[in-house]
């Protein structure tokens, strides 16, 4: 399979790239959708209903990623479980990993983001041990127990939000003076007494010898620190782009994210960035999903020139 040469390369295997290979295969084009790690679907994977999302019922992130894995295939696409490690321009990509080398007219990089995590005393050496980055995964391991969640923004809440199924008192500590979220999701912890809010403060040590007994506490403000006790911490403090495999002629901005022009092009010709890679990405699934659609879209009508 190594030497081939498709119409659209896909890079990544979360929701934007499954919707990227699935619109590019709709319009007649030959696709290769490049998944490194695992099942597609991404972060997604362990949400266990997506908020937002246009359905009926509730929809599981499992579910609506098996879903386009089906339809891809029923498409044409090739799925090949390899990573990129390098894109280079010139008449056509080439795109270079450790099983080989592929070519492709467009490139379309939706390899998304991962979860940062805590650098603070004890954070590394008790995760598994009560620090997670799954609620979904490991809320009903809380049940009656309090917890402390890390963050501000809708990841955060969300998985606050679904830790209150189980734990008897969740407490959020955030770095900013208000949270970053989605109105609703404020609202509704804004209006239960189980959850405890620390604005304007950070965690400076995870406590504990083989799992979690606290955390430690700094107002950023006043310099204060204290001790909340808790056997749960689930950080949701930010994402890190996956981009390395973009040379420096692609730019980036101050975090590692990279930019692109209102069309997602990035400044390397024929390659695209779209979902949590791309600077300016709003964050929510169903942004992510049109830009991978635009995006295909777009490279797809240079296909048929």
């Amino acid at each position: 399979m190594a030497g081939s040469r498709f119409d659209i390369a896909v890079i990544g295997g979360g929701i934007a790239g499954l919707t990227a290979a699935h619109h590019a295969a709709l319009a007649g084009c030959s696709v290769v959708h490049f998944v490194e790690d695992g099942l597609p679907g991404g972060l997604v994977m362990n949400v266990g209903a997506l908020d937002g999302w246009p359905a009926t019922g509730s929809v599981a992130g499992a579910e609506l990623a098996g879903g386009l894995v089906g339809q891809n295939e029923t498409l044409g696409v090739t799925l090949i479980p390899s990573r990129i490690d390098a894109i280079k321009g010139g008449a056509t990509r080439t795109l270079r990993g450790p099983e080989g080398a592929w070519r492709a007219n467009q490139v379309i990089v939706a390899t998304g983001a991962a979860l940062k995590t805590l650098d603070v005393p004890g954070a590394a050496r008790l995760a598994g041990q009560g620090v997670s980055q799954c609620a979904w995964c490991d809320g009903g391991l809380y049940r009656g127990a309090e917890v402390v969640v890390a963050g501000g923004g809708d990841a955060a809440l969300s998985e606050a939000l679904h830790l209150g199924q189980f734990a008897s008192r969740i407490t959020i500590v955030t770095r900013g003076e208000q949270f970053r979220a989605r109105r609703s999701y404020v609202s509704r912890i804004a209006t239960d007494e189980r959850f405890g809010l620390r604005f304007a403060s950070e965690i400076t040590e995870v406590l504990g010898s083989s799992c979690v007994e606290g955390v430690r506490v700094r107002d950023r403000e006043t310099g204060s620190e204290e001790q909340i006790a808790c056997s749960g911490l689930f950080v949701f403090v930010g994402l890190a782009p996956h981009a390395a495999l973009l040379g420096p002629e692609v730019t980036r901005d101050a975090a590692g994210f990279v930019v692109t022009d209102g069309r997602f092009e990035t400044t390397l010709p024929g390659v695209f960035a779209v979902g949590a890679v791309r600077a300016g990405y709003g964050g929510r699934l169903t942004q992510a999903v049109a830009e991978a659609t635009t995006a295909a879209e777009l490279a797809a009508q240079r296909c048929e020139t």
